[in-house]
């Protein structure tokens, strides 16, 4: 069944489109993107996308 996910790091999915609507992603407010995926796993979507925004990290930010 198609739904629709963000891809911020929040984990938002919808039945529908739509814009995610997690005031504290960085994606907040951008299109969901549609997803067929049939086993929850987005085909690992969500996986990439958290370990690259993990990646770019400022290791001098918490400084």
């Amino acid at each position: 069944m198609t739904h629709y996910i963000c891809t911020g790091g929040c984990g938002g999915v919808s039945d529908k489109p739509g814009v995610c609507q997690d005031e504290n992603c960085p994606k907040h407010g951008m299109p969901l993107d549609q997803c067929g995926c049939t086993d929850g796993s987005h085909n690992g979507a969500l996986e990439n996308k958290v370990a690259d925004k993990d990646s770019s990290a400022d290791p001098d930010e918490d400084q």
